[in-house]
């Protein structure tokens, strides 16, 4: 037996204990699945449409300027955040830091979809320009009466006809202006006066009606003569030297003056500045007797101006087809006829607009 017990010391399984409370082999715990995906992975495109499409579309609408990117903007950030608060991606303080970001985003979008943009396709290409512009749009882009024209052409197929050359002593327009302005005072049309100021000057005013009679008080021209002028109309502002003759009603004989007025191109129409004309200052001397003048048109209107009034029922006849007068129901004015139309018995019974002024009839 000792022999035998020597033999087999060396088994292989000499020595194992047999495990405690039952024989067999015991399977080890089951280990967690290591290669099931993470809770965000299905979130990957909205971290990448949060982290970089959506702030480079941001950065796009600014760089263009264009309503409708800014608003396309407003539109997937507020997806974005519903999505990420409803399937709860993220951890809690990155949905609150997101949200925060993205709300000062969209205010600041909102803002410049509201004012500070254009949109993508601008509609009033369309449509031709007008031949005058109200006070709200008169600051826009620098339009003439040679772009109006071309325009017309465009439409109608013909062809752009040349503009008469200026002859040496022809009015200039800043000069016609002016003598609107003039002839509106010495007929005591003082809503006509304030169609002749500067825009600026106009807005700026609370009541320009009282404004501009504080400027002319109870003086009347009752004649006038420009004698001098500086620039020409291709400046932005010119200088008009004007002598005119100044009836204060204190019954004294009338008083010549001399005004140095400023005048100031706006969207391609000259227009006075009132404020210029406080600096007048009376001619003692009068070397030669005074020139006056009586009323009389300054300009003879084409027979072919284009006139525009409401077929449904309008009694009035405009120069522009978007007059501010007309309800915004009735615009753009449908109805047009030409001048020389103005005395055929369908527009005959027609007053002119003391909105936009119209040539009125010639006798």
């Amino acid at each position: 037996m000792s022999e035998n017990r020597g033999k087999y010391s060396t088994a292989p399984l000499y020595g194992l204990k047999r495990p405690r409370g039952g024989g067999g082999f015991q399977v080890p715990p089951e280990r967690p699945n290591r290669s099931r995906k993470g809770d965000n992975s299905p979130h990957t495109f909205l971290q990448v449409a949060m982290s970089a499409l959506l702030p480079i579309l941001f950065i796009t609408a600014w760089i263009l300027g264009y309503r409708e990117l800014h608003i396309a903007f407003l539109v997937f950030s507020v997806l974005a955040l519903l999505y990420m608060w409803g399937a709860k991606a993220f951890v809690s303080q990155a949905r609150v830091t997101m949200t925060l970001i993205y709300t000062a985003l969209m205010i600041v979008s909102l803002a410049a979809a509201l004012w500070f943009t254009k949109p993508l396709i601008d509609r009033t290409a369309d449509t031709p320009a007008p031949q005058g512009s109200d006070l709200g749009t008169i600051f826009g882009r620098d339009v003439t009466a040679k772009d109006v024209q071309a325009f017309n052409n465009a439409n109608s197929g013909e062809e752009a006809t040349p503009a008469p050359t200026a002859t040496p002593n022809a009015r200039s327009e800043a000069q016609q202006q002016l003598e609107g302005f003039m002839n509106s005072w010495m007929s005591l049309d003082y809503n006509a006066m304030i169609q002749y100021c500067t825009p600026s000057w106009v807005a700026s005013q609370e009541n320009p009606q009282h404004a501009i009679f504080k400027i002319r008080g109870t003086s009347t021209p009752t004649g006038y003569e420009i004698t001098a002028a500086s620039g020409t109309d291709a400046d932005d502002s010119r200088t008009l030297t004007m002598i005119a003759s100044i009836d204060k009603g204190t019954g004294r004989p009338a008083q010549n003056y001399r005004y140095e007025v400023l005048m100031l191109r706006v969207n391609g129409i000259w227009y006075v500045d009132p404020a210029s004309l406080s600096s007048a200052t009376e001619i003692k001397e009068e070397p030669t007797p005074t020139i006056f003048y009586t009323m009389m048109p300054t300009y003879t209107p084409d027979m072919n101006l284009q006139l525009y009034y409401n077929p449904d029922g309008g009694s009035y006849y405009h120069k522009e087809q978007r007059c501010t007068k007309v309800g915004q129901q009735y615009l753009p004015l449908k109805g047009t006829f030409l001048y020389s139309q103005l005395n055929d018995p369908e527009f005959k019974n027609l007053k002119p607009c003391d909105k936009c002024n119209p040539p009125g009839r010639m006798n």
